[in-house]
């Protein structure tokens, strides 16, 4: 998810939330009598409002209040639902020469890398767009029986080896590890089945 799009559904949230702890305030006030909210709601004349349909600003207030409505909430499914990929990131430039690294296949290069390890069943890569930072998204499959420690300190020389490939760029390499279930007979003997860690690393 972009930062903008972050930004603009957490505010969204803020607002819904605040009015409606309002709204329940504004009511336990009334059910329990206290007088400013007593004399609030005193001062709302339901004729006026039911008098507004007849208006004749009323059709084009509605039709513009559904036109907006519909936008924001387009604008909103795609910039949530949109999908999170990322390009290349630019590590060099002068006035002659820009040199740009292409993230999708130094993500499925990394995830290629993390395949040949003991224990590991598959490995997918992609390059992601993470709240505005660049990420190389590795999720990896392994065998019940994979040592954890020793993936975690390979993963995190991956991590190293895409710093120095980015020379300084802001783009960070998560590794998502989802550990397969054991056999029955195992499982009998007191294993816990499956389980899932994450390791993220930052490059910038």
């Amino acid at each position: 998810m972009k930062r903008a799009t972050a930004a603009v559904d957490r505010l969204l949230v803020v607002l819904l939330g605040l009015a409606l702890v309002g709204a329940g305030v504004f009511a336990l006030g009334w059910y329990f009598d206290v007088p400013i909210a007593l004399k609030t709601l005193s001062r709302f004349d339901r004729d006026i409002f039911a008098g507004f349909p007849i208006q004749s600003w009323w059709e084009t207030a509605l039709a513009a209040t559904a036109v907006v409505c519909t936008l924001v909430a387009v604008a909103l499914l795609i910039g949530n639902l949109s999908p999170r990929r990322t390009g290349t990131v630019q590590i060099f430039s002068d006035d002659a020469l820009a040199v740009r690294v292409d993230l999708g296949s130094l993500a499925r290069g990394v995830a290629a890398d993390l395949t040949d390890f003991p224990g590991v069943e598959s490995a997918r890569g992609r390059a992601i767009d993470d709240c505005g930072t660049a990420t190389l998204a590795v999720t990896v499959q392994t065998s019940p029986h994979i040592d954890i420690d020793a993936l975690t300190r390979h993963a995190e020389l991956k991590a190293q080896f895409v710093a120095d490939s980015m020379e300084g760029g802001d783009v960070a390499l998560r590794v998502q590890v989802h550990v397969g279930a054991a056999s029955p007979l195992a499982h009998n003997r007191g294993s816990t089945g499956s389980d899932s860690i994450a390791s993220t690393a930052n490059t910038a």
